[in-house]
C-alpha cells in the first residue's frame, strides 16, 4: 500500500501539468509580459518580451518551444538576448523542427519568490513576415511600361493566389509622399503590372511590398527601382534667340556683300570737283579748271533769241 501511495505521489510530481500548475501559483505580475514571436526571411525567427511587472530584480526568464502542450520534447532558445541581465528576447537561426502550431513557454526562476509562467500557442503562419519582392525590372515603349517581379521566399508552401502585392510609383518631381501612383496587384497576375506612361522619357521609381492575401500584414518597402530618362523636354526660349540672333547676322552679312557689289558695279560717272590751282596736282585727273567747264557749258548751249516788234497800220488821209 505504501508503495502504491508513493508512486501516485511520484508520478503527480512528475506530471508537467502538476508542475506547470505549481508555477502558475508564482507572485502576480511575476510572469514575462507582452510576449510576442516574428518569422522573417523564411529561416530566422525573433521572440520577445518584457520583465513581469512584480518580477524581482534577480528573475531569470527562460524560453521553451514544443510541439504540443503535451508534447514532452522541448527546445531551449539558443541565443538570449539580455536587457540588465535579464532575458528578454531570444533568437532562432534554425526552424527546421517549427512545427505549424508551436506552444512557447516562458518560466522564471528567483531566489527571492516563486515565478509565475506564459504560455501560448502561435501559428507560424500568422506570425511570419515576407520579405520585400526581389528581381524587379522595367520595361517602357513610347505609351506603356511593364514592371515584373519575383515573389518572396516563405516558411511554407505558397501559391500565386496566397500573395499580394503593392507598388508605390513615382515620378522624379514628386519623391515626397502624396500625390504618387499606389496600386495593389494580386499575386494572379504572375507577379506584373502594366501602366499607362504619359511621359516615356521622365524619370520614375518604383518600389513594391508584400503580404498574404488573408493577413495584410506588409513587409517592408523593396530598394527604389529607377526607370526612364533624366533627359526632359528643351525649352523653346534658346531656340527662339538662336533663330532672331541668326537672322540679324544674317541680314547683316548679306546688306554688306551687297553694298559691295553695287560699289564695283556702278554705271554712274562721278561728278568731277572743282581743279585747285593754287596746289595743282598733276597726278589728279578728275578736276577740271572752273573757266573751261563754263565755256564749254556756254558752247554746248546755243540760244536763240527772237524779237518782237509792234507795228502799227498806217492811218488813212480823209
Amino acid at each position: 500500500m505504501d508503495f502504491l501511495v508513493k508512486a501516485v505521489l511520484l508520478w503527480v510530481l512528475l506530471d508537467p501539468a502538476f508542475l506547470l500548475t505549481q508555477q502558475d501559483e508564482g507572485g502576480a505580475g511575476t510572469a514575462a509580459q507582452n510576449f510576442s514571436c516574428l518569422i522573417y526571411e523564411a529561416d530566422f525567427m525573433n521572440c520577445t518580451w518584457a520583465k513581469g511587472r512584480s518580477a524581482p530584480d534577480d528573475v531569470q526568464y527562460f524560453l521553451y518551444l514544443k510541439e504540443s502542450k503535451k508534447n514532452p520534447n522541448e527546445r531551449e532558445c539558443p541565443r538570449y538576448t539580455e536587457d540588465a541581465g535579464t532575458h528578454v528576447g531570444c533568437h532562432f537561426q534554425n526552424l527546421s523542427e517549427l512545427a505549424f502550431n508551436t506552444y512557447f513557454l516562458v518560466n522564471g526562476t528567483s531566489q527571492q519568490t516563486a515565478i509565475q509562467f506564459f504560455d501560448t500557442t502561435l501559428s507560424i503562419h500568422k506570425i511570419e513576415r515576407y520579405s520585400p519582392p526581389h528581381n524587379i525590372t522595367v520595361h517602357c515603349n513610347k505609351s506603356r511600361c511593364l514592371i515584373q517581379w519575383e515573389k518572396p521566399r516563405t516558411r511554407r508552401r505558397t501559391s500565386a493566389l496566397d500573395f499580394q502585392f503593392q507598388l508605390d510609383i513615382r515620378t522624379q518631381d514628386n519623391m515626397q509622399p502624396g500625390g504618387n501612383q499606389q496600386v495593389e496587384v494580386s499575386g494572379a497576375v504572375e507577379n506584373k503590372y502594366s501602366f499607362l506612361n504619359p511621359q516615356p522619357k521622365a524619370r520614375h521609381t518604383v518600389r513594391i511590398r508584400a503580404a498574404d492575401a488573408r493577413l495584410p500584414q506588409w513587409s517592408e518597402w523593396s530598394q527604389p527601382v529607377a526607370f526612364g530618362s533624366e533627359e526632359r523636354e528643351p525649352s523653346p526660349i534658346p531656340v527662339y534667340t538662336l533663330v532672331v540672333v541668326g537672322t540679324l547676322i544674317g541680314s547683316l552679312i548679306l546688306g554688306f556683300v551687297l553694298k559691295r557689289i553695287l560699289q564695283r558695279y556702278c554705271v554712274c560717272t562721278p561728278i568731277p570737283g572743282i581743279k585747285d590751282t593754287l596746289n595743282e596736282n598733276h597726278q589728279t585727273n578728275n578736276q577740271i579748271v572752273w573757266e573751261a567747264m563754263a565755256l564749254d557749258a556756254g558752247k554746248s548751249n546755243d540760244e536763240e533769241i527772237l524779237t518782237v516788234q509792234e507795228v502799227t497800220a498806217p492811218t488813212a488821209t480823209p
